[in-house]
């Protein structure tokens, strides 16, 4: 693999990465205000809600962002696969990896 494929690989997944950020915080958004009728906290010292509700808000929206994230960037990885005909740089590293270290599991089981 060349270091442009890695370089326009790491691109893909940081756009990939902010889109899903803005869409997570979007649907985050929403469904604080349709659950509660009210906007969701500011900040972690916002006094204008109590410690679970900023806690809950926390874990939403984590949880969110980091679905958003992972879906968008396996799609992302699924376009590099198609567009560039073999798989993402990281991937075929750590299947290296993981061959090299079958190998090495192999040597051990049989010396």
């Amino acid at each position: 693999m060349s270091q442009m494929a890695g370089m326009a690989y790491k691109v893909l997944l940081t756009v990939s990465g902010i889109a899903a950020g803005k869409v997570a915080k979007k649907a985050t958004t929403t469904t604080w205000k349709t659950a509660t009728g009210g906007t969701p906290p500011v900040d972690k010292h916002d006094p204008n809600y109590s410690a679970a509700q900023v806690a809950i808000f926390a874990i939403l929206s984590s949880a969110v962002a980091g679905g958003f994230r992972a879906y968008a960037q396996r799609k992302a990885s699924d376009y590099y696969t198609r567009t560039a005909g073999h798989v993402p740089p990281p991937v075929e590293k750590a299947k290296q990896k993981a061959e090299a270290q079958q190998k090495a599991d192999k040597k051990v089981k049989r010396g």
